[in-house]
């Protein structure tokens, strides 16, 4: 018999993998339950049948792949998992402290959707890669559970920015996405798990129909030369287009706007942001550039980063500065399969 990946299944496959073998309704809940329990490390309610289970722990492997796991002294922790063909991915937790804003400390889990990605964003490490395949739901949801087991919690926050664009391998985030909302299994609340995408406009009406879940978009610029030397997916899909297509959102986006230096960090750039988002359900996610692949390219000073941030606040556009995080280990933004990659890779 051939094995699938437990990490990819569903309650509702679970249950009518059982039927399928006889077991009554009940039965086949409890069954799929409980698999669903014990692999996010979960107590047991109810024990179902003991030759159910056995035929059930042949059919599905729950083995996770190894990671080697490197903590930032800000505490962020950066997973290489190497997968069954041994194709290298990352994972990161990121770690954000008890502080006068935040009652006690979160974790997020950013996993990744692709090995390498397809979309060439100039300032992102994974771009130089090139795409060399879609993830499947079960290697996304191992990433999750490899980092949950790592620090002895089920995080809440999950985001779909780690490798890859998550869009280009829709069915099976989607997918993820079901395994991890799972109430008997990891019950991650779907709205607080995030795709973010680089603007794949014929996708996004689909995102917002079949998940709950938050949706982010990668902008950077909007002046149409610079945006487009920033993100080559500009050529395809022109911004006007993007703009109508958040519009149709039934709930609020986040727009992503990484700062750099002398390119989109004017108050030029800032006034064309506000234009852009009138009349749009938005919220802006300010990022400070991450030290990446352009060598050129750096981030602004801070006290720029700050008032970039203000002229944003003072046209009523609600906006976030993110601090960076996990910058000392690679596992910032932007800088997944950098060099810490590349060693990893090669221990084994």
């Amino acid at each position: 018999m051939d094995t699938v990946q437990l990490a990819g299944q569903t309650e509702a496959a679970l249950e009518q993998w059982a039927r399928e073998r006889g077991a009554s309704p009940g039965a086949a809940r409890g069954l799929a339950r409980a698999l669903l329990a014990e692999f996010a490390q979960r107590s047991i309610l109810q024990q179902p049948s003991a030759a159910l289970v056995a035929e059930a722990k042949s059919a599905f492997a729950s083995a996770l792949p190894p990671a080697d796991a490197i903590v930032d002294p800000d505490g962020t922790v950066r997973f290489a998992v190497r997968l069954l063909d041994g194709v290298v991915i990352e994972t990161v937790a990121i770690h954000q402290p008890q502080s006068e804003t935040r009652k006690s400390e979160r974790w997020t889990i950013c996993v990744s959707s692709q090995a390498g990605c397809a979309r060439g964003c100039v300032f992102c490490e994974t771009g130089r890669l090139g795409l060399v395949r879609n993830l499947s739901a079960a290697e996304i949801v191992s990433q999750y559970a490899l980092a949950a087991r790592h620090l002895g919690q089920r995080p809440r926050n999950v985001v779909f920015m780690g490798m890859g664009e998550p869009l280009d391998n829709l069915e099976e985030v989607l997918r993820a996405i079901e395994v991890l909302r799972e109430p008997s299994g990891f019950a991650v609340p779907e709205r607080r798990i995030t795709v973010s995408t680089v603007g794949i406009v014929p996708r996004l009406d689909e995102l917002y129909a079949r998940t709950r879940a938050q949706v982010a978009v990668s902008l950077h610029a909007i002046e149409p030369r610079a945006r487009l030397a920033l993100l080559p997916v500009a050529r395809k899909w022109p911004l006007e287009e993007l703009r109508r297509a958040i519009a149709r959102a039934p709930r609020t986006v986040l727009l992503q706007w990484t700062l750099i230096a002398g390119v989109n960090d004017s108050d030029d750039d800032a006034d064309g942001l506000v234009q852009f988002a009138q009349g749009l359900d938005v919220r802006v996610n300010l990022i400070p550039l991450n030290p990446g692949p352009a060598a050129d390219q750096r981030a602004p000073p801070l006290d720029r980063c700050r008032a970039f941030q203000k002229r944003l606040a003072g046209a009523g556009l609600r906006t976030l500065l993110r601090m960076p995080h996990g910058q000392g280990i690679g596992g910032a933004c932007g800088q997944l399969a950098g060099a810490r990659r590349t060693a990893m890779a090669n221990r084994h």
